[in-house]
C-alpha cells in the first residue's frame, strides 16, 4: 500500500468510527442565575499569530495527499473563509515528495482568502529532508501562517513499514525552530503530550503546544485496521486501546508544568461546550477535526452549519457562565474535574476508597522530644458511583489520645532530678 492509497484508507476508516465516552462530561462548569451580560454582545473574537479570528477554535488538520483531501480541503477552507475561522491543513509529506501532482496546492490558500492557515509537516520525517529548508516549498505553497509539526510515534509503530526510529527528532525540530520564518506548533495526533517531551519542545523553541489527547479520531486504529499483517505484531487489535492521556489530562499536566506556555487543545472536541471546558482548563484556542469530517465530505454548506453550532454554543456557554468574552474564560469556572475519569472509563460499579493510616504527631514538632505526643488513627470514607455526583468524603480521627507519659518521663523527671 503507497502513501495515497494509505491516505485515502485513512479518510475511509474515520468516518467508520463510533464515538466513545469523552473526557470532557466529567467536567462541569459553574452556572450563573444572574449571568448579568448579554447574549447578543458576547465576542469569541481573537487573532492566531497577529491574524484576526472570529473564534478561537480552529479547524484542526486532516487530511493531505489523494484527490480527496483537495476536495474536502476545499468545502473546509471556504467555510472558514466565510465565517472567519483559522485551519491547519493535513499532513503535507507528499507535496513535498511529488511536488504538487499529489499534494495540497494553492488553491486551499485561494478558497480561505487571508483567514489563518497552517502547514502540516511530520517531525519523524524531517531527517528525510535533504535540508531543512525544503519545508519552504510547503510553506510557500500555501502562504502558510504557522507550521505544524506533528508527533505520532504511537500511529507510526502499527503502520505498515511506518517510521520508529524517533532518535534525535527534538534536534530536527530545534533546527527548524531557528530557521522556520513562521511560528512552529509541535501537536500530538490523539494520544496526549506528556510533560517531559513538551518541556523538551519548548526548550527547543517550539512557540504553540496542542496537545492532542485521546477522545477523537484514533489513528493507531486506523493503521492497525489497514496492516493486513498486524496479528503477527499484536495478539489482539485492542491490546494499546487505553494507550495515552485524555485531552483534558495533557492540558492539565502541562499548564501547571509550564503555566507560561501558549497550549491548544484537540482529541475529542464534540461541540462549543467542549472548546469551553478546554478554554477554561487553559487553552488559548481550539482545534476541531473529526466533527468536521464527514461535513467536508459533503459540501461547504454542510461545514458551515457545523461551525455555526460550534460558534452558538460557544456563546451560550459564556452567557451560562456569565462573561462577556471568551478571553475570560478560567479555571475559576470550573466546578468538577477528575483527573482519572478516562483511567476508569470502564468501571461501571461503585467505587470505595476507605483507608486507616496511624497518625502520630508531637505538640510543637517532632524536634522537641520530650513533649507530648498526640496519638490517633486517621480514616477517610469517600466512594461514589460513576455517572452520579460526586459523594462527599468522610474524614475522621479515631482514638484520638495524648501520651502524657511522654511528658513526665521525657521532660519533667530530667529537669526535676
Amino acid at each position: 500500500m503507497n502513501n495515497l492509497e494509505r491516505k485515502r484508507g485513512h479518510i475511509e476508516v474515520a468516518l467508520e468510527q463510533q464515538s466513545v465516552r469523552s473526557c470532557f462530561d466529567r467536567i462541569r462548569l459553574k452556572h450563573r442565575a444572574l449571568p448579568n451580560v448579554s447574549l447578543n454582545a458576547i465576542h469569541l473574537e481573537t487573532d492566531f499569530f497577529g491574524k484576526p479570528a472570529a473564534a478561537p477554535f480552529f479547524v484542526s488538520s486532516m487530511t493531505g495527499g489523494p484527490s480527496e483531501s483537495e476536495r474536502i480541503n476545499r468545502h473546509l477552507a471556504e467555510a472558514c473563509n466565510e465565517l472567519g475561522i483559522a485551519m491547519g491543513v493535513g499532513s503535507q509529506r507528499i507535496s513535498i515528495q511529488e511536488g504538487n501532482v499529489s499534494g495540497l496546492t494553492w488553491s486551499v490558500r485561494n478558497a480561505i482568502g487571508e483567514r489563518p492557515l497552517f502547514a502540516n509537516f511530520g517531525a519523524v520525517n524531517l531527517p528525510q529532508l535533504d535540508a531543512i529548508q525544503d519545508l519552504g516549498r510547503i510553506l510557500d505553497s500555501i502562504e502558510a501562517d504557522a507550521l505544524i509539526l506533528h508527533l505520532n510515534p504511537m500511529q507510526e509503530v502499527f503502520q505498515a513499514s511506518g517510521d520508529t526510529d524517533w532518535r534525535n527528532i527534538i534536534d530536527e525540530i530545534a533546527q527548524v525552530c531557528a530557521w522556520s520564518p513562521v511560528p512552529v506548533v509541535v501537536k500530538e495526533v490523539g494520544f496526549g503530550l506528556d510533560v517531559r517531551s513538551a518541556k523538551a519542545l519548548v526548550a527547543s523553541g517550539v512557540d504553540v503546544l496542542d496537545v492532542a489527547g485521546m477522545g477523537g479520531t484514533r489513528f493507531a486504529d486506523i493503521e492497525i485496521a489497514l496492516n493486513p499483517e498486524i496479528h503477527e505484531t499484536l495478539s489482539s487489535e485492542s491490546v494499546f486501546d487505553g494507550w495515552g492521556y485524555t485531552t483534558i489530562e495533557s492540558l492539565s499536566m502541562i499548564k501547571s508544568a509550564l503555566p507560561q506556555t501558549t497550549c491548544w487543545a484537540s482529541g475529542g472536541i464534540r461541540n462549543g461546550l467542549d472548546v469551553a471546558k478546554s478554554m477554561c482548563l487553559g487553552a488559548s484556542a481550539v482545534g476541531i477535526a473529526g466533527k468536521l469530517l464527514r461535513p467536508a465530505t459533503e459540501s461547504t454548506e454542510a461545514v458551515l452549519a457545523t461551525l455555526r453550532q460550534f460558534m452558538s454554543e460557544l456563546k451560550i456557554s459564556c452567557f451560562g457562565l456569565g462573561v462577556e468574552s471568551s478571553k475570560d474564560l478560567n479555571r475559576s469556572h470550573t466546578e468538577i474535574y477528575i483527573a482519572m475519569w478516562s483511567k476508569m472509563k470502564e468501571i461501571q460499579e461503585e467505587v470505595p476508597l476507605l483507608t486507616t493510616q496511624d497518625f502520630i504527631g508531637s505538640v510543637g514538632g517532632s524536634s522537641f522530644e520530650g513533649l507530648p505526643k498526640l496519638t490517633a488513627q486517621l480514616v477517610v470514607d469517600w466512594g461514589w458511583s460513576l455517572g452520579e455526583k460526586l459523594a462527599v468524603p468522610t474524614i475522621s480521627l479515631n482514638d484520638l489520645a495524648i501520651d502524657l507519659g511522654t511528658l513526665y518521663d521525657n521532660f519533667l523527671e530530667p529537669i526535676t532530678d
